[in-house]
């Protein structure tokens, strides 16, 4: 089944328009009378009915709808790597597994301190698609580690860090809430002060494990973890 994306929904109707009304009518030629799926990235799958076709915009009838419902959100906080590319895997991957926001951290120890935010979305938006991901999570530019404790609106926080040892693994230490977000530092990890700062904002301090993982490899790993009561 091919999947669309659309936000502009109102009542019966919804209307492609841009790259997608492209792709339905060009790339695949679909025509007046063909039926296509179409999600709202917010949980919404419609089955529609092309009505009409014009040269900007391709209208559809609603035939039928059903909306899906998360049992809790998931937030990473997560510094870039250096390699941008690295950064565009990771994110395919845990909108495949499933996440609501993404927002990039300036720590004391990253080395990318900038994101392209436009094709981050573009890739994003593909990947829900093409896994028939029902969600579109939000991507926020990048923050500074302590700016971004303002937007935080999770009720259990983690932090995954190797400034020592003996910290409890993450998988271990999930709360059944709602809503969870958790801090993956750059390559050189948090440094102590950040981490004594986010232990004062009362997060709770995890391991992902005895490997060392890279950053993109720590955002996959723990998004699946949070994602288990999803299950």
């Amino acid at each position: 089944v091919q999947f669309f994306y659309s936000e502009n929904i109102d009542n019966d109707f919804i209307i492609l328009e841009g790259e997608e009304m492209n792709h339905c009518t060009k790339s695949l030629r679909k025509k007046v009378g063909d039926l296509i799926c179409v999600i709202d990235g917010s949980g919404g799958c419609y089955t529609c009915e092309i009505i009409n076709i014009d040269f900007k915009i391709c209208k559809l009838l609603i035939i039928n709808k059903k909306i899906i419902n998360k049992k809790n959100k998931v937030h990473l906080f997560i510094s870039p790597t250096k390699n941008h590319k690295r950064i565009e895997w990771m994110l395919e991957k845990i909108v495949e597994i499933g996440v609501d926001r993404i927002t990039f951290l300036i720590c004391e120890n990253s080395i990318r301190k900038t994101v392209n935010l436009k094709r981050l979305n573009k890739i994003a938006l593909s990947a829900m698609k093409q896994t028939q991901n029902y969600f579109l999570p939000i991507i926020d530019d990048c923050l500074s580690f302590k700016d971004a404790f303002d937007i935080i609106e999770s009720q259990a926080k983690y932090i995954a860090h190797l400034c020592y040892d003996n910290i409890p693994l993450l998988s271990k230490s999930i709360k059944n809430n709602n809503t969870k977000c958790i801090f993956i530092g750059p390559e050189g990890d948090f440094t102590n002060n950040e981490v004594s700062y986010a232990l004062k904002q009362n997060f709770i301090e995890v391991s992902l494990g005895k490997s060392r993982l890279r950053t993109e490899t720590s955002g996959i790993v723990s998004t699946i973890i949070l994602n288990l009561d999803n299950e």
